[in-house]
């Protein structure tokens, strides 16, 4: 175990590491192998047909079997027991049916469209599903995105519209309907858990833009320039964000997860930006300093009280990222070096991410649940200590076994040196012990520089 003594600050210069010229896109085959997941997963609980739910934000699940979300609308999908699938879309969405990467059935059901719009020729929801084969006595499984029951709840515990559970409910009758979200994303033994190299590659292509627009923040960052004007730095342009963009300077960093403004940015202030896209995302947060100098009066024991000790459990916590450790033996590495009760961190020390930034994690205390092959995380541990700015070092990574890595280096042999160069940034530079089986997702994954304006320092583990 890494000590705090063991974490100082030595100069540490920015890696040299490319981003992707071109973004890897999955087969028909990787559409097909999900498809077939899925319907496994239905067999195994019974379920003759599922309904998934997606809005902009919560779209994941939906995205997984057909390659495409919708946009300022919502979306519903049917999936048959014998593999069919129908696509309910909106107004403005309907035309995008044609990106779906498997056969889908589309359907105009215009109480998705936006407020106002026509409905001169909705039909009744529930007369869709029964002309779809869901009828009287067909056991179907509702799919958000919250994994709400079994985690807490009853089966007909839905985080989806009202008016689409009623619909189930009187096509297929209240007693064969449940909530089928955990099929997806619980931690255990979810079909999104565990992902393919091409899965990865992709991802690995999302969270290097998302790294590499914090870093180009970090590193432009500026006293007398305004939050903004620090936001236009970021190099991913357009790509899609797993998460709103995150810049907060001054006293709007305790407002938490706010978008940049015009405040001035000064010498002193607490700061936190992040960014992040399908994939993984990268978040800094520390002091617009050159040195403990530029602190507040009550925060110059900054490094003492939280910084050091934050960077010994991130160390830590990469150190600890073995496959078959538990979640719940993570969980308790962390609480027992960095207890929630001192330094005020309340969510789970590290989860799973994937084309949302936060899928589900199988780290909380207690957890049986083993780190495997192809699973893919956030390193995300955020403090909160009152007085102090916080501290923030979040960056993506995957589990990756010899077999893993070997294809991943056979098929995407670019996508595999990048992740080799970020080890060797974090193993010969940072002094972190990485297991093999831990590829960085992202080119900042390990670097700290909890003084902001000083771009050369960063923390170190001398060993």
């Amino acid at each position: 175990m890494i000590a705090k003594e063991q974490v100082v600050l030595k100069n540490v210069p920015e890696p040299c590491i490319p981003l992707p010229k071109t973004m890897p896109s999955l087969s028909d085959g990787e559409y097909k192998l999900r498809l077939n997941k899925v319907l496994q997963a239905m067999e195994g609980r019974g379920y003759e047909a599922l309904i998934l739910y997606a809005d902009r934000e919560h779209f994941s699940n939906f995205h997984y079997l057909i390659g495409f979300e919708p946009r300022f609308e919502e979306g519903i999908l049917i999936l048959r027991a014998d593999g069919t699938l129908s696509l309910l879309l909106g107004n403005e969405c309907l035309p995008m049916h044609k990106y779906s990467r498997l056969p889908v059935k589309a359907i105009l059901y215009q109480v998705l469209s936006l407020p106002n719009q026509p409905i001169d020729k909705l039909k009744d929801l529930k007369d869709i599903l029964r002309e779809e084969g869901i009828s009287k006595g067909t056991k179907t499984g509702i799919v958000g995105w919250k994994l709400m029951y079994p985690r807490y709840g009853t089966p007909q515990t839905f985080d989806v519209p009202a008016y689409l559970v009623d619909a189930v409910y009187e096509a297929a009758g209240k007693e064969n309907v449940s909530n089928a979200t955990d099929l997806f994303i619980e931690p255990d033994y979810g079909v999104r858990i565990l992902h393919t190299a091409e899965e990865l590659a992709l991802f690995e292509y999302g969270a290097s833009y998302a790294s590499e627009s914090v870093r180009r923040m970090v590193a432009g960052l500026r006293t007398g320039m305004t939050e903004m004007e620090l936001s236009q730095l970021m190099c991913s342009g357009g790509l899609e964000v797993n998460c709103h963009t995150l810049i907060a300077t001054g006293e709007r960093k305790a407002m938490g997860m706010v978008s940049p403004t015009d405040v001035v940015i000064r010498l002193g202030d607490e700061f936190n930006c992040s960014q992040g896209h399908r994939g993984g995302l990268s978040c800094r947060t520390g002091y617009v300093a050159y040195s403990e100098e530029d602190l507040p009066g009550k925060a110059k024991d900054y490094m003492e009280k939280l910084a050091a000790p934050y960077y010994m459990t991130v160390a830590n916590w990469y150190e600890h990222m073995r496959i078959g450790a538990t979640g719940g033996e993570i969980y308790e590495m962390v609480q027992s070096t960095f207890p929630k009760e001192t330094y005020g961190w309340v969510l789970n020390p590290g989860h799973y991410g994937a084309t949302e930034e936060w899928c589900s994690s199988p780290i909380y205390a207690g957890s049986e649940i083993t780190i495997k092959s192809g699973m893919c995380f956030q390193m995300d541990i955020i403090p909160s200590m009152e007085g102090y700015a916080g501290a923030n070092c979040e960056d993506a990574l995957i589990i990756a076994d010899e077999d893993l890595r070997r294809e991943l280096q056979e098929s995407y042999p670019e996508v595999y040196q990048r992740m080799e160069q970020r080890r060797a940034v974090m193993v010969d530079t940072l002094g972190i012990r990485l297991p093999r089986e831990v590829l960085p997702l992202s080119n900042t994954a390990g670097i700290y520089r909890p003084f902001l304006l000083n771009k050369d320092k960063a923390f170190v583990i001398e060993q």
